[in-house]
């Protein structure tokens, strides 16, 4: 059995990134707010045709949600505008992970 807690974590990232509240994504994916709370919680399994409609709704991959390894938008502008599209997804993982990194030092 996977970690469904940080599945659940993943997807409320996730979600949260692109400002939508458990609602809207809950209708996006044709799913019960109620579900998608218990999945956000890791209470509960979901279906695989579940994770695919949420992969639709987020637009994002399975692994996205799975794994947790997901492009933040503003990572995903920064490498576009600076037209560095031949880099590769651990490139612009690594780039988010350094990005976080700076984001964090500069709350401090």
């Amino acid at each position: 059995n996977m970690n469904q807690k940080q599945i659940g974590k993943n997807i409320k990232d996730l979600r949260k990134e692109q400002h939508m509240t458990q609602s809207e994504l809950a209708e996006r994916a044709n799913i019960s707010a109620i579900h998608l709370s218990h999945i956000e919680t890791g209470t509960v399994n979901m279906s695989l045709d579940t994770l695919l409609c949420l992969c639709k709704a987020l637009t994002v991959t399975p692994n996205d949600i799975l794994l947790g390894e997901y492009l933040s938008a503003s990572i995903e502008n920064m490498v576009f505008q600076e037209r560095s599209n031949h880099l590769n997804y651990d490139d612009k993982l690594l780039l988010q992970k350094i990005y976080g990194f700076m984001e964090e030092r500069r709350k401090k």
